[in-house]
């Protein structure tokens, strides 16, 4: 059974198709990317999976479980995480703060016990060592007290990504990770994906528009145009399809 079965999902805002039955399946511990052109309706789909848009028909099931059936504040407790193309950390908070907020949704503290501040010690202290553990997987240990205020774009990306990394998660969806990101730093952040993939037996979902990254570290791929799936394989058939030429990748002749 595949981690995530996504099963002729549309989504359509007045008259304005965003996906027209929209099918496909990830298996647990691979990286999947799903690619096309601006206005696909990538993002639409993240944002269904996140339940921040209610499909218009259409089924989504996570680990056997109707994922439709779930409201938002529970997604992470699901285990889906996702990075958004936009960042979404606080600029005002240190660097451990930010990553410390992805631990929250596996606390254990209730309206009742945290307005008596009982156990609250041994839940900071719990979430502190765990986000200096994320920090660490990152390569971020020793930014853990600067503000997120001013700090370079590629470690803001890192950040986001150790936020998500606290919460445990077994879907991990990343919307453009390299989006903004030197050469150097794609290559950087495609091999720690990959290295994280393996040491928390990860489930990856990737949008992405870097094709290099996309290429290398991806061993499935989806292809969205215009709101429809036009193909879907591994890499080598679906650089090949002429379908997806046409629409996105373009001829090398």
């Amino acid at each position: 059974m595949p981690l995530l079965d996504v099963a002729e999902v549309s989504v359509q805002f007045g008259g304005i198709r965003a996906l027209t039955d929209f099918s496909f399946t990830v298996d647990e511990g691979q990286i999947c990317a799903l690619i096309g052109p601006n206005g696909a309706g990538k993002t639409t789909f993240f944002n269904v999976v996140s339940r921040i848009y209610d499909p218009t028909s259409g089924a989504i099931t996570f680990d056997g479980e109707n994922l439709l059936d779930h409201a938002p504040h529970e997604i992470s407790r699901l285990g889906l995480y996702r990075t958004f193309q936009n960042l979404a950390l606080w600029p005002g908070m240190t660097v451990l703060q930010n990553v410390m907020v992805g631990g929250h949704s596996r606390s254990k503290q209730n309206f009742l016990t945290a307005t008596l501040r009982i156990g609250t010690g041994r839940e900071e202290k719990r979430l502190t060592e765990e986000a200096m553990a994320a920090l660490e997987e990152v390569d971020l240990a020793d930014h853990a007290h600067f503000q997120a205020a001013g700090l370079p774009y590629g470690t803001l990306k890192r950040i986001e990504l150790a936020r998500a990394l606290i919460g445990e998660p077994r879907l991990l969806m990343l919307d453009e990770p390299a989006s903004g990101l030197t050469h150097s730093e794609v290559d950087e952040l495609a091999e720690l994906l990959v290295k994280l993939r393996t040491r928390h037996n990860l489930t990856m979902l990737l949008v992405e528009h870097h094709m290099a990254m996309v290429m290398k570290m991806s061993e499935k791929i989806v292809v969205l145009n215009f709101g429809q799936k036009i193909a879907e394989g591994d890499p080598d058939t679906v650089r090949n399809d002429p379908k997806v030429i046409e629409a996105y990748l373009g001829s090398s002749t």
